[in-house]
C-alpha cells in the first residue's frame, strides 16, 4: 500500500490513465534524464517499486516551460501500476 497525497487525476499516459501526486512512499528514484512529454519538455526520473522494482511511473525533476512549474518535485503513478481490482 501506498500512503501519498493525490493532487489530481490525469488523463492517458503510457500504461492508461495516471494519476499526479506531491508525495510518494515505498518507491525509489532512478536517474533522471530529459523526456519530451505530452505537455512539453521535462527532466523526469523514473520511480520504481521498493518490493518488486517495477517502474510505477515517473518524478518530476525540472519543468522547461513556465505553464509547467507545478509538477516540479511530484509523482506520476499509473493507476494500472497502483490499484488492484477485486482486492
Amino acid at each position: 500500500m501506498l500512503p501519498f497525497t493525490m493532487i489530481s487525476f490525469l488523463k492517458l499516459f503510457r500504461h492508461g490513465r495516471a494519476f499526479l501526486f506531491s508525495h510518494a512512499m515505498n518507491i525509489t528514484v532512478g536517474p533522471k534524464e530529459d523526456r519530451h512529454l505530452m505537455t512539453g519538455l521535462h527532466t523526469v526520473a523514473d520511480v520504481h517499486c521498493v518490493d518488486c522494482r517495477e517502474v510505477l511511473g515517473w518524478k518530476y525533476e525540472r519543468a522547461y516551460e513556465a505553464s509547467q512549474k507545478y509538477k516540479e518535485g511530484k509523482f506520476i503513478l499509473e493507476k494500472s501500476k497502483i490499484v488492484r481490482d477485486n482486492w
